[in-house]
């Protein structure tokens, strides 16, 4: 799964899974309630399968339950089943009539971002807020609506005001992590996924998230420990699997990267969107080969499967560009901004990525300077955490315009959140080199080599090292 948007599932997904403090369910079954209870508690730790068993079970049980059909609903959603969520979120809205209103606003706000008409799910959360000031879920979902409107200062506040309301509400507390990351503030990030930890010290996810803390600064070996360690809490926690598998993937091991992806992606729920995504991994590792032809018609066999899954469509635009297959790279560039605007997300952090997908479009053609200004409007769409990469595409762009100082200020920007970037080392490499600069050259090419010490000898990126370092100046992938 593309990883911007697998963290923007898991941080939705936790904010489903209940208020610690007890709330009415309506349902005729008191057998019922016990399951969907269960499940609420096996969604909280992310575990699909469980929460789906649970939460069918209770559904049998009284086939009315409305909250149970909405809790499934979310299942589907946090595994990227968009159909199956809209069928299960209405049905919960339609048999809503005899639930309590904290109930009916609930359902109504989760129906609302399922179909992507956020206006309308804001306004039912603040309408359960309203209704239930204390109701720690409903300021947490809050939260994550800010975040998409990119709105964090407000977001964190919401998270916090969460905690507030009930001190045990772990999902809050991963939340503010989570945010304060995405602001830069690595420390406060920290301090908020160590009191996860001590708050559900038996639980996979709060090690798995302190991991995605250290990945995203850099600290890989210290991730890959605490992706371990949630395994060795529960073994078959697919989200740590596939990390692992990202960090093998930065770290240019792709054939252990892809056993990670199949073992995590069998433990999932199958649908035609997982097989999408198990598609796009494969696709995108091909990337990295350099085999190209082979990682377009993975892609385009993904988008097959599902025209909505954005990791297939961005690795698409990125195929098509190393082929110089430009027509038909503009081309998907352009369905990808039809469904930004379907779901409503034009004005959103999401727009990033297609802001970087469009600047890199242009890059390759030679059209700098429209390039720069696709990277201002990208950079309209970020956050401290996410900057970076946009700053090493301005680095490229300045590196193909020979203004080797600006690539060095552009290189500096993109290294500041992650000063063990690869990707912006190299590019740092790739301007010294350009530069001329034999020392430089090779003093990032000594720690880029000892970093991708164990990886495969056909990741495209090492190729790319070596041939600067044995003076190569052709043949350098972008």
């Amino acid at each position: 799964m593309e990883r911007r948007s697998l963290i923007i599932y898991l941080v939705l997904a936790i904010v489903l899974a209940g208020c610690t403090r007890e709330q009415k369910i309506t349902t005729s079954s008191p057998e019922a309630l016990r399951c969907y209870n269960e499940g609420v508690d096996r969604w909280k730790n992310f575990y699909y399968q469980e929460a789906k068993s649970v939460l069918d079970s209770a559904i049998s049980l009284d086939s009315t339950f409305a909250m149970a059909w909405a809790r499934l609903a979310l299942v589907d959603e946090g595994m990227r089943n968009e159909a199956q969520s809209k069928l299960h979120i209405e049905r919960a809205r339609r048999y809503s009539s005899n639930a309590s209103r904290r109930e009916q606003l609930f359902i109504n706000m989760w129906y609302h971002k399922i179909n992507y008409t956020f206006k309308e799910a804001v306004t039912a959360a603040d309408s359960l807020i309203a209704l239930s000031p204390e109701d720690a879920e409903a300021h947490a979902f809050r939260g994550i609506m800010y975040e998409e409107a990119k709105d964090f200062e407000a977001a964190i506040r919401s998270y916090e005001r969460a905690t507030k309301v009930d001190t045990g509400y772990a999902p809050a507390v991963m939340s503010l992590g989570y945010a304060y990351s995405t602001m830069g503030e690595q420390s406060k990030a920290i301090a908020q996924m160590k009191r996860y930890i001590r708050m559900a010290p038996t639980a996979a996810d709060p090690r798995a998230s302190y991991a995605d803390l250290l990945l995203r600064v850099g600290m890989y070996e210290e991730a890959l420990s605490q992706y371990t360690k949630s395994l060795e809490l529960k073994p078959d926690y697919w989200y740590s699997i596939n990390q692992i598998g990202n960090v093998y993937i930065i770290q240019g091991r792709l054939r252990e990267a892809e056993e990670q992806f199949h073992k995590g992606l069998t433990l999932l729920l199958q649908s035609q969107q997982l097989e999408s995504s198990h598609l796009s991994a494969d696709a995108t590792l091909n990337v990295l080969r350099g085999d190209y032809p082979r990682a377009i018609e993975q892609y385009i066999r993904a988008l097959t499967i599902d025209s909505t899954n954005s990791g297939p469509a961005y690795g698409l635009v990125n195929a098509f560009i190393q082929m110089k297959k430009f027509k038909e790279a503009d081309a998907t560039i352009s369905r990808i901004r039809v469904e930004l605007d379907r779901r409503n997300l034009g004005e959103s952090q999401a727009m990033l990525g297609f802001f970087l997908a469009r600047a890199r479009f242009l890059t390759a053609q030679g059209q700098l300077m429209e390039a720069l200004a696709v990277c201002d409007s990208a950079l309209d769409h970020s956050s401290p955490l996410t900057r970076g990469v946009v700053y090493r595409q301005v680095a490229e762009i300045r590196l193909e315009q020979r203004q080797y100082e600006d690539a060095f200020d552009a290189c500096e920007e993109a290294l500041r959140a992650n000063p063990n970037n690869p990707d912006a080392l190299l590019t740092l490499m790739k301007v010294y080199h350009a530069k001329g600069d034999l020392r430089m050259t090779h003093e990032i090419g000594g720690r880029l080599l000892e970093f991708w010490k164990n990886a495969d000898a056909d990741f495209r990126h090492l190729g790319d090292v070596k041939k600067m370092l044995a003076g190569n100046r052709s043949g350098v992938s972008a």
